[in-house]
């Protein structure tokens, strides 16, 4: 049985973090030297619930992510692929068949004279002149493969039905109503909708490359999709989907959005959703290792068998101890909406100047629009965002004000407060034993399919709703059950006592109003959670939708696939150990160093999706993976800035 609580995970407690920055400057610059002292006092491992080890092994001493390049993530698709950055030319019009088979692309249902004849029919001076195929002799499939191409090519401009006349079938082709003029219009020279590509970023978090893609690209954030959002300090590459927009013009935008590369454009009839995906490959380097070979393959091979409890990573809480992000969550469920705003706006440290002397402002005065006046740098943030919808809907229409804050964002302080229950029911569960228990959850035989499935609806029905709310129109909410109580059911006594079912098969419920909790003593603990914030499973369900929570499952126990390592000699935070794919896409050697007076240790293994890498190595390392426990591993290292040799250029906000 793990040790609990190894190393405590509240050693470092309180600990502070040191930042440079300057007092006396009045506007914010990026990219300006500060030599004033910030301090954060950060959230800690035990503060969330995380306080268990799987394994007994010893563990040892590591230094994680001293330079992006000592933490590479690369997706894994739906197909098992690895996602990497290989080839950053432009691709060949796929429209054509002879290049769609070149390329191996699915060939176009529309024969070339049929192109030629749509775009004639589209500048016809008649508005309702129509072109027939003749469809007479071919399958279902087939006409609705030419519907399709129709569609891909010319969008809504043309129009395609099929018809039958006498003993024969024809597809009529006419030109919208709303067709643009031929000076407006730009054909569509691929044979699907849309493009699909890699994107590889540097120290950017995935939902900032896409914000900062799609203004270079002039188009919506929500026009870009990906499968998954990656981690920041970090060297990531994962797919980005678009419809209908060229990969040139992509290509172009990705030049001017520094720290992000693109390539490995497709294009594909099916758009990328959120969770399209089959997990990641973690490349890692863990630096100042003083254990010995013997002590390194015993914690790694416990790793490799025993797993580690799948905890949510100290990400999902925000950098602040003081306001975590999982109190503006239990404020928003609990329908205290000034609570919540005052959180958000709380004054805390560890502020960059600016961002300080504005939420002093309001916190003092309740004066938005005065402290609105103190962006000269033209912050852009969620506090901003909120000061806004204050200053527009008055002071105390918090509600109004925190519409103005973007919907994702607000659902991810209500899921850091289902997360911070999930982490403390999953050690609490872990006392119990690694061994299924007569009442816990399992997925029933399509159970995880149809998780997949119903998250993916809802987040589809999620984005139409944010764009008809962006349109101005009234959006009708539709009441709707959960589908989650039937993908799960509850081991027998005889089920838990076989071989037919391990720790692994396990699945603890992250809390809702419509979700099944285990048949056994974990599912008192949950109302005893909420009871103690006030709050119940009844009381997650609320009358403003996007403050309600149906609730989902979440794996209790995870484990590595694929898992290899090493150990490599090097002399300072410098020198490169990992080749990143752009360094092999440009054909760069990574040096050795067997010379070098310090030790490094360089993972490779492949997780599941939405598990975390750094709860991983912490069941590595039987130590705290927070910020000021790694400070206190390797005082010298700046943790909250880039530590490259290189300059890495930041985006202005």
């Amino acid at each position: 049985m793990g040790k609990r609580g190894g190393r405590p995970g509240g050693r470092f407690h309180g600990q502070k973090r040191k930042f440079p920055g300057s007092s006396k400057s009045t506007e914010f610059s990026e990219n300006s030297t500060e030599n004033h002292q910030r301090e954060m006092i950060n959230v800690q491992e035990v503060d969330v619930g995380i306080t268990e080890y799987a394994g007994s092994a010893e563990g040892f001493t590591g230094v994680i992510k001293c330079k992006y390049s000592d933490f590479q993530v690369n997706e894994i698709d739906q197909d098992g692929n690895v996602v990497k950055l290989t080839d950053t030319s432009l691709p060949k019009c796929l429209n054509i068949i002879p290049d769609a088979q070149e390329s191996g692309q699915e060939e176009s249902p529309l024969a070339q004279e049929t192109v030629e004849a749509l775009e004639k029919l589209l500048s016809a001076e008649d508005p309702k002149e129509v072109h027939e195929i003749d469809v007479t002799e071919m399958s279902k499939e087939m006409r609705t493969r030419i519907h399709s191409g129709i569609r891909e090519l010319f969008d809504k401009a043309i129009i395609s039905n099929t018809i039958a006349r006498e003993d024969r079938k024809f597809i009529k082709c006419f030109r919208a109503n709303k067709a643009k003029p031929e000076k407006e219009r730009t054909r569509w020279l691929w044979p699907h909708q849309y493009i699909h590509f890699v994107l590889h970023k540097t120290n950017l978090d995935t939902m900032r490359a896409a914000s900062f893609l799609a203004q270079n690209l002039g188009v919506k954030v929500s026009c870009l999709t990906y499968a998954g959002t990656k981690d920041k300090r970090a060297l990531t590459s994962q797919m980005f989907c678009i419809k209908r927009r060229e990969p040139q013009k992509i290509l172009e935008a990705a030049r001017r959005t520094q720290n992000v590369m693109v390539g490995n454009f497709s294009s594909r009839p099916e758009v990328l959703k959120l969770g399209h995906l089959r997990g990641n490959r973690f490349r890692i380097v863990l630096r100042e290792i003083t254990a010995t070979e013997d002590n390194i393959r015993e914690s790694l091979e416990s790793f490799r068998e025993r797993g580690f409890i799948n905890y949510y990573g100290l990400q999902r809480f925000g950098n602040s101890a003081i306001v975590p992000t999982y109190l503006i969550g239990k404020a928003l469920l609990k329908g205290n909406w000034r609570e919540a705003c005052e959180l958000i706006l709380k004054p805390r440290p560890g502020d960059l100047p600016p961002m300080q002397r504005i939420r002093e402002c309001w916190w003092e005065t309740r004066d938005a629009q005065k402290a609105l006046d103190l962006n000269t740098g033209h912050i852009k943030c969620i506090e901003i965002d909120l000061l806004r919808g204050l200053a527009q809907q008055g002071p105390n229409n918090f509600v109004g004000a925190l519409e103005q804050v973007p919907r994702n964002t607000r659902l991810l302080y209500i899921h850091s407060y289902q997360s911070l229950i999930w982490n403390k029911i999953a050690s609490r569960r872990f006392k119990l034993g690694l061994q299924p228990l007569a009442g816990d959850l399992v997925f029933r035989e399509d159970g995880a399919v149809k998780l997949s499935e119903s998250l993916d609806e809802d987040l589809e029905a999620s984005e139409e709703k944010n764009e008809e709310q962006e349109e101005g129109q009234e959006v009708e909410e539709e009441v709707q059950e959960s589908k989650f109580k039937s993908m799960v059911r509850s081991l027998t006594e005889e089920e838990a006592k076989s071989s037919s079912w391990s720790i692994f098969d396990v699945v603890l419920p992250l809390p809702g109003h419509d979700i099944t909790y285990p048949d056994n003593e974990c599912g008192a603990w949950y109302q005893e959670l909420l009871a103690s914030d006030d709050l119940s499973s009844e009381k997650l369900k609320q009358k403003n939708k996007t403050y309600s929570l149906g609730g989902t499952y979440r794996k209790f126990m995870a484990k590595p696939e694929k898992l290899t390592w090493s150990l490599a000699k090097y002399n300072t935070t410098n020198d490169l150990l990992l080749p990143s794919d752009v360094d092999e896409l440009r054909g760069k050697k990574i040096p050795e160093y067997p010379d070098g007076d310090k030790t490094a240790l360089l993972l490779d293994f492949c997780l599941p999706s939405s598990t975390y890498a750094t709860m991983a190595l912490r069941e590595v390392l039987k130590s705290d993976t927070s910020t000021a426990a790694q400070i206190k591993l390797n005082p010298k290292e700046d943790f909250s800035a880039p530590s490259e040799p290189e300059a890495v250029k930041k985006t202005k906000i």
